[in-house]
């Protein structure tokens, strides 16, 4: 897959990324709110085989399937974040995720990267709506999910399990549907 934006392309994963997403992946705040990214990579090259992986779904374009993109500039092709979508285990609903380099943050890339991938798996699949949960301890995401155009839906305090990667008890539930017109 890949997209190209005003300001960025949005493109499947190569193995010539896996120094970024080792870099990126253990900058405070991700390693804060999406820990697993950094667990068990020890390396750069432990990441070679989910490059693989993802590169063998190049072409797919379920939304249920979890395919994670690189977030590039289109000048250098430099990774400085990771868009992505599908099947959220414990929901049964398909959920976008992101991260951004901190170097990167509050120069509305990842806004614009989310808002080309939204826009995208609605145009690939009949999908009504999509969802974003976030930690309610991460307020930045919660900003950048509304400004995507995701609605607050609710607040859920999951009873007898911890959702993946979340810090707090409870955490913040959005919905963004697809336009009718």
């Amino acid at each position: 897959m890949r997209i190209e934006t005003n300001h960025l392309v949005i493109r499947d994963f190569q193995r010539k990324d896996a120094e970024n997403l080792y870099r990126i992946v253990r900058e405070k705040n991700i390693l804060r709110f999406m820990s697993d990214w950094a667990e068990n990579s020890d390396s750069p090259q432990s990441y070679y085989g989910y490059i693989d992986w993802h590169q063998t779904q190049r072409d797919s374009t379920d939304i249920y399937e979890n395919k994670r993109y690189v977030i590039a500039l289109p000048n250098t092709d430099e990774m400085i974040g990771m868009v992505g979508m599908g099947l959220e285990d414990t929901l049964n609903e398909v959920e976008v995720a992101y991260f951004m380099s901190e170097k990167y943050q509050r120069k509305r890339y990842t806004e614009e990267a989310v808002n080309a991938l939204v826009n995208w798996c609605f145009s690939v699949s009949n999908i009504k709506y999509l969802i974003i949960t976030i930690d309610c301890a991460n307020i930045p995401s919660c900003h950048l999910a509304e400004k995507c155009g995701f609605e607050l839906f609710e607040k859920r305090t999951p009873m007898g399990h911890k959702q993946p990667n979340m810090e707090s008890d409870s955490y913040f539930y959005y919905r963004k549907y697809r336009s009718l017109s």
